[in-house]
């Protein structure tokens, strides 16, 4: 049975090349269809993934741990005490790399005539940088250590109040327990945050300086959970919740914490796979006329095949090995085209210009259309593609079923 599979494929493999031109136009189509939908898969994911970098994996990061209160009241006055019980209890859960410890607070920012509401946010330094990048992103001046009294602000920050390194930014704002937060701090550095809302309201600080302008000493309002894989943030939450005490902490996942973001991906979501769906009717319709030309030309070759001995369910399966050996080849084909376009438009994606830079910037997001090259694109692409062409393939059995021989050799 094998060693007869095995010659009817190779049956199947010499008939497609007996017409180059019909097999080049078949697997020219599969071929397209390959590249256009991932390709287009590929980018509408890539920006998701790059809006939630830019405004969750590197700013609140994926999970963050709380006073129980804290989400709903955002003040210094709901922060947390740290306890080396809460930080082994966190760290203790599989796949955990570490925790950053942050002091998060609202403050006005003033230089010279110039106010701003600003965040303030007091982090460490070192961790700060690993997670986020800082000092990569730095456009002048130099990154903050553990021990300085200076501060670093986000560029569009900087600009409005038309600050420079060197010059002293002044904040005032509501400490602990309704402390007065008043001070001086001199520019360090100022740094280019990917996400404009963030870059336009960022002054971050030494943790340690942070809990001396607010008036709260070993006191933080954040906890940001450190892990590699993102796709595991609601398994991590609910492990962290099942390990510390939640009647005073609560363990988020970013999807609670920026609902808004999350409906405005699944939105999107939505009508791109629309679009999607409207070119797949596109390469459906291309891939069935191929398929239909094919046949029509190879009626009465079917017929001689049949007139002469053949049976019709051998020649029906010679053709699905045919429609299969050519998508097989169509498919290879524009994985290997498409696959070099992905990576190159992930290392050097599009920068968005003028106006629609604008409008994107508005949201809060990076105007940069990354590509993303992950295997479920392929697979879910390719699968559909597949189902697509196997329908098509149903055509030609039906044609030599029906098939009239004495009809088709007269043709």
């Amino acid at each position: 049975m094998k060693k007869y599979n095995l010659m009817n494929i190779r049956i199947a493999w010499r008939n497609i090349w007996r017409n180059k031109k019909r097999t080049l136009i078949t697997v020219s189509s599969v071929t397209l269809a390959v590249v256009l939908s991932v390709f287009t898969r590929s980018f509408q994911e890539g920006t998701y993934a790059k809006m939630i970098e830019n405004a969750i994996g590197n700013y609140t990061g994926y999970v963050q741990v709380h006073q129980k209160d804290y989400w709903d009241d955002k003040t210094i006055d709901n922060g947390i005490v740290i306890t080396d019980t809460l930080i082994k209890e966190i760290l203790s859960v599989k796949d955990v790399d570490g925790v950053n410890l942050r002091l998060e607070g609202f403050s006005l920012a003033s230089h010279g005539n110039k106010t701003k509401g600003a965040l303030v946010m007091g982090v460490e330094p070192q961790k700060a940088d690993s997670m986020l990048k800082l000092s990569n992103k730095l456009i002048a001046g130099s990154y903050i250590k553990k021990d300085d009294s200076a501060i670093i602000m986000g560029a569009k920050l900087a600009q409005y109040l038309n600050l420079t390194v060197g010059d002293t930014l002044v904040l005032l704002g509501q400490g602990h327990w309704g402390q007065s937060a008043i001070g001086a701090f001199p520019v360090k550095g100022i740094v280019k945050m990917p996400t404009p809302d963030i870059d336009r309201q960022i002054v971050l600080m030494p943790l340690s300086l942070a809990q001396d302008f607010y008036s709260f000493q070993d006191g933080v309002t954040t906890l940001v959970v450190r892990f590699k894989n993102s796709d595991e943030t609601y398994q991590i939450t609910d492990a962290i919740n099942a390990r510390i005490d939640t009647k005073r902490y609560l363990a988020m996942p970013w999807q609670e914490m920026s609902p808004e973001m999350l409906q405005q991906i699944q939105s999107d979501r939505v009508g791109g796979i629309f679009m999607i769906a409207i070119l797949y009717m596109v390469i459906a319709f291309g891939v069935f006329g191929t398929v239909l030309m094919m046949t029509e030309e190879r009626k009465k070759e079917f017929a001689v095949m049949v007139a002469i001995g053949m049976q019709k369910t051998k020649l029906i399966l010679i053709s699905l090995y045919e429609a299969v050996l050519m998508n097989s080849v169509g498919i290879l084909l524009g994985i290997a085209l498409v696959i070099p376009l992905i990576v190159y438009f992930n290392i050097h994606p599009i920068q968005m210009t003028g106006e629609a830079a604008e409008s994107i910037e508005k949201l809060g997001v990076e105007p940069v259309l990354p590509t993303i090259l992950e295997f479920s694109i392929f697979l879910n692409n390719i699968i559909v593609i597949l189902i697509i062409t196997a329908v098509a393939a149903v055509y030609p059995s039906i044609s030599i079923l029906r098939m009239k021989v004495i009809k088709a050799l007269r043709r």
